[in-house]
């Protein structure tokens, strides 16, 4: 990058520490540091803008005590009773690194004030079938995995719960975040058979 100042002439070099700036100013050549100071991303100037504490009272994701939540959910909402989206962010908040958790129903029960298990209960059993969870009971420890929202998104687009119109928004987010669009489609319906009358035996 060259860069002329009222008859010096310099030419802006990237090295290990940062920018040098090579000035040329009658026959002699002065080598000067610079610091160029990167943009701010647009939403940080927004928070700094309007918020200017917040700083101080937003989650750190640079320490460790968060999870990823997949950005798309937000498109599945509307496929969730309110309970089932609590226990989908409760069994989030409890996976490893590797989606899988396995805290009993009682701790769930009691962690989100469940009058009982039988409150829990069909609200995992409503997930699983949708396709956002998946469990197994194994040597009297039940499991659970958090799918992908994809898997969730195919299932229901196969069983006709999601349009051609709302499939068509959800993969507009996936565009925005660069990931490959769902190109599911609905099952066929199973043709229902009719029953075979029954024909009675002529008497005589």
């Amino acid at each position: 990058m060259a860069i002329n100042l009222r008859g010096v002439r310099g030419d802006l070099e990237p090295n290990s520490f940062g920018h040098t700036l090579g000035l040329v100013k009658g026959g002699a050549k002065i080598m000067a540091m610079v610091e160029l100071k990167e943009r701010e991303p647009r939403d940080l100037r927004l928070r700094n803008q309007y918020f200017p504490e917040a700083k101080n009272s937003v989650f750190d994701t640079g320490k460790k005590g968060f999870i990823p939540m997949p950005i798309i959910i937000r498109k599945l909402m509307r496929h969730l009773s309110a309970s089932e989206l609590r226990v989908l962010v409760y069994l989030q908040t409890r996976c490893s690194r590797y989606f899988i958790c396995y805290p009993t129903l009682e701790e769930i029960t009691y962690d989100l004030n469940l009058a009982s298990r039988r409150n829990l209960t069909p609200h995992l059993k409503a997930l699983e079938k949708k396709k956002f969870i998946a469990t197994i009971t194994a040597e009297g420890k039940k499991y659970f995995l958090v799918h992908d929202p994809r898997v969730a998104i195919i299932h229901l687009v196969e069983s006709g719960e999601i349009d051609e119109n709302e499939l068509s928004e959800i993969n507009r987010v996936f565009d925005d975040l660069k990931q490959s669009v769902i190109t599911a489609k609905p099952r066929a319906a199973t043709p229902k058979l009719e029953p075979t009358p029954i024909r009675k035996a002529k008497s005589g």
